[in-house]
């Protein structure tokens, strides 16, 4: 296949365009905190002292902290703005497992803050973030999605919690996922299918499709996921959104029911590239409690005073490389196993992704890149056979995990998990065959053995060409086919296991909607090792150049009528059903995402 390189060159500089919005971000001019808040800088400097009413739909984390910066929000009002979301919109969605019952406990100390101290407690000062439920929390239950574990309330935080805290967010949920983080559907034994905000008859995706379902549809104003396999990148896809799987040992694992370790890894999940790097900011840096963390030391911007916001430069695809995996377009790749599709509408839907991805790189084209297409991947057998993520491991760390924890409501091993018989039975397989294999024998599994030695040879097969083409980054579609139906057994198309293996950051961007559907598609960006810096630039230069990004047709709450407290939180949580996904839980049951 020939090679093309694209450059159009003709972009305006001159000196009276308008300043970036990156200049602005790092501009200085806060009311409140401005010690604290540096690098963030606020839209105006004017103050005031009546309240505002706030609008969530879309809401950005920048423009929330404005707010709070002039006076005119207080965190209360914008908890209950979502807590009211949530009631009228999650019955459809089943996107939330459960409210934080401290969750107005913590708006008033931060409201009271401003009041007593005139001062923010931070960059997420009074910023509502939803965690996915398999990331521990000390106030509220960590299920994994597992009705074995509902019961289960961790001693501490996980440590990117407490840093969320730390810097003034306010964990507002626990979300929906894949049972035990494994797969992509977004199914678990307690809240049952995630449903995709733009055609709920459609998956969200997964494993973090709680995350991703309530982001895209204004339920949150931030979430966090986590990616073994995809399933930050997967679900962000598939709702419209921005998500980043960050270097394995950027953000702690401490606190995390593993899925695989060597491969685990938390990152933001966003409706926007400056609230991704905003969040992103706050989770990272060296956790004791995680020896892998110590080899982002000195790789940060933070080591020089900066911060990814710092990144952010609308003109940062000028003069950028970008190689584009054409073999990980259409049918054929990393996502699909046949060549051709059978199915003319399933055709036909690959088609249209495509046409989106190939209008992204004219949009990156236009905006200075170089775009190099094709650059040659790896083969997928080569991929395939470094990715870590084998029955051994998986026995070994979750094996690990719940005979370290030593706590009530939650079992001990995998086999009292396979005795209890409640969970979903998509994850039937999983356990069944992962139980069987001895946890402490990794060390003797040659295939795992294998797949970690041949991963630095894996990250030079990749990085070859991109010296060779000077180039800054990979891209390919993040899915090759809009999220399947619920009723269907149609795969996924995901091209989320190149990364893994290389440990390379990826983040995937909205490109648009498929006309057949009306689903969003997304482009993933790839730069190598600790270069999430170099990410951020050319993902928000991108987004900047096409605002892609549109929302669900979840407007706002106008009939409202919970008086919002502790006791009607909990008083929600009590009354969300146990959807237990099949009448009867188990591996002999039918696997019915909805219960049926």
């Amino acid at each position: 296949m020939d090679q093309k390189k694209v450059n159009t060159g003709d972009r305006d500089h001159s000196s009276t365009r308008e300043s970036s919005r990156r200049n602005v971000l790092r501009a200085g001019g806060a009311v409140l905190g401005a010690s604290i808040l540096a690098g963030y800088g606020s839209d105006s400097a004017s103050g005031g002292d009546e309240t505002c009413e706030f609008d969530p739909i879309e809401a950005s984390a920048r423009s929330l902290r404005a707010d709070y910066e002039r006076g005119e929000i207080t965190a209360e009002s914008v908890v209950k703005t979502y807590l009211d979301r949530i009631e009228a919109y999650d019955d459809e969605l089943d996107s939330i497992l459960a409210i934080n019952p401290n969750v107005l406990e913590r708006a008033t100390e931060l409201d009271r803050r401003v009041a007593e101290k005139g001062e923010l407690a931070g960059p997420l000062h009074g910023i509502p973030v939803t965690l996915k439920d398999n990331i521990e929390t000390d106030d509220m239950v960590t299920t994994g999605g597992a009705v074995v574990m509902d019961e289960f309330v961790p001693k501490e935080d996980a440590t990117l919690v407490k840093q969320i805290r730390e810097a003034g967010g306010i964990i507002l949920a626990k979300s929906n996922l894949d049972e035990f983080a494994f797969g992509y559907d977004g199914v678990s034994s307690i809240g049952g299918a995630t449903k995709n905000p733009y055609d709920p008859e459609r998956f969200a995706g997964g494993s973090s499709g709680g995350s991703g379902a309530a982001t895209a549809a204004n339920l949150t104003m931030l979430s966090v996921g986590t990616d073994t396999g995809g399933s930050v990148r997967v679900p962000a896809s598939a709702c419209g959104l921005v998500g980043l799987r960050p270097t394995t040992g950027l953000v702690s694992r401490d606190g995390i029911i593993p899925l695989a370790l060597n491969d685990d890894t938390a990152g933001p999940m966003t409706r926007t590239v400056e609230d991704a790097a905003l969040l992103l900011d706050a989770m990272v840096g060296y956790d004791p409690a995680d020896d892998r963390t110590v080899k982002s030391d000195g790789k940060l911007p933070h080591d020089d005073g900066k911060r990814y916001v710092d990144c952010l430069d609308e003109d940062g695809l000028d003069g950028a490389g970008i190689g584009v995996y054409r073999d990980f377009v259409g049918p054929g790749t990393l996502g699909a196993d046949a060549d051709e599709p059978d199915d003319e509408e399933l055709a036909a839907d690959m088609q249209e992704v495509t046409e989106l991805f190939d209008a992204a790189l004219e949009d990156m084209a236009a905006a200075g890149a170089t775009v190099v297409d094709p650059v040659d991947p790896p083969a997928p057998d080569r991929i395939d056979e470094v990715n870590t993520d084998t029955e051994s491991e998986y026995s070994r760390d979750k094996g690990d995990y719940l005979d370290g924890i030593e706590a009530d409501g939650a079992p001990s091993d995998i086999d009292e998990i396979l005795e209890s018989e409640e969970y979903s039975p998509g994850n039937c397989p999983t356990l069944e065959s992962r139980a069987e294999v001895d946890g402490d024998a990794t060390d003797e599994d040659l295939e795992y053995r294998y797949a970690l030695s041949e991963e630095p040879a894996l990250r030079q097969e990749v990085l070859k060409p991109m010296v060779e083409n000077d180039l800054d980054a990979l891209v390919f579609p993040t899915l090759i086919q809009s999220p399947p139906r619920i009723d269907t057994d149609e795969g996924w198309g995901a091209n989320a296991q190149f990364t893994p293996p290389l440990d390379f950051p990826s983040m995937t961007v909205p490109i648009g909607f498929t006309d057949r559907t009306g689903m969003p598609a997304g482009i993933e960006i790839v730069t190598p090792r600790f270069e999430e810096a170099k990410l951020f630039e050319l993902a928000y230069a991108y987004e900047q150049a096409t605002e892609h990004r549109s929302p669900p047709d979840y407007g706002p709450v106008n009939d409202a009528d919970t008086d919002w407290s502790k006791a009607s939180i909990e008083a929600w949580n009590e009354a969300q059903p146990v959807e237990e996904t099949v009448a009867v839980l188990g591996c002999d049951a039918p696997a019915d995402p909805d219960g049926q």
